[in-house]
């Protein structure tokens, strides 16, 4: 709208100042159009440089997020790549559902279309929580009612990414933050573990479950097959958690 606006003035400024007889009137019809065609490119300019007739709009979406490792490992795995250094900018991998096959990377810089992938930025944290989220914080320009848009919706700034954050937080206890390296180097050890090492491993595992179990049972005798099973799988990720974090750290 605002184009045709523009080439309206521009044809009644023409008109106004050079097939106007009377100099009153030709003045007056001349200034006026003039000044509209001004004010027309004033308000097209600092809509596309300062978003005139539009606001910000946030939006914050919250999902849960599945291991990045084997579906099968009671312990979950977030995969964790710095862009950079010391930017606290990642890329990650996990599951956007629990069924999904193969772990998906999120936050990878998009190479065709980089004025945009530099407004993303994602980052991880460590909770005492119990699932796992990623809370992605969007801001986008929309126009500020449909006058504006009307006037300004060939410029097509309407929901225009201003910036995108996302906070992936993971319960500290059952959730281990690898990096690609670091899961790949974990991957090797176990494969070249002796099968004698991986069963003492195993039963090692088990009896600590066990021991736990105990003692949560002495504190909820009441607690029915359900609840047991839970808070054995519970402690199953810990333990399995804990000895991951022992190996990277080696």
């Amino acid at each position: 709208m605002i184009i045709v606006l523009l080439l309206l003035f521009v044809v009644l400024t023409f008109v106004s100042w050079i097939y106007i007889k009377p100099v009153i009137l030709r003045a007056i019809a001349g200034t006026i159009s003039l000044i509209l065609l001004m004010a027309s490119v004033w308000a097209m300019t600092v809509n596309f440089t300062d978003h005139f007739g539009m606001k910000k709009v946030t939006t914050t979406q919250t999902t849960q997020i599945y291991t990045a490792g084997d579906t099968a490992s009671p312990a979950n795995m977030l995969l964790a790549q710095e862009i950079g250094n010391k930017s606290n900018n990642y890329v990650m991998i996990y599951r956007n559902k629990a069924n999904d096959k193969e772990p998906v990377a999120h936050n990878k810089p998009d190479t065709k279309h980089i004025v945009e992938a530099v407004k993303k930025t994602a980052t991880y944290q460590t909770t005492s929580g119990s699932q796992a989220t990623a809370e992605t914080t969007t801001t986008r320009w929309r126009f500020k009612n449909d006058f504006y848009k009307m006037l300004f919706g060939v410029s097509d700034q309407q929901n225009q990414l201003i910036k995108q954050h996302t906070v992936v937080r993971v319960p500290d206890k059952t959730w281990a933050v690898l990096s690609p390296d670091q899961a790949k180097t974990l991957g090797a050890k176990q494969k070249q573990m002796p099968v004698q090492a991986q069963q003492a491993q195993q039963m090692q595992m088990k009896q600590g479950v066990q021991a736990k179990m105990m003692a949560y049972m002495q504190a909820h005798p009441t607690a029915s097959a359900a609840e047991q099973k839970a808070q054995a799988n519970a402690f199953a990720a810990e333990l399995t958690t804990s000895a991951i974090k022992q190996q990277v750290s080696k």
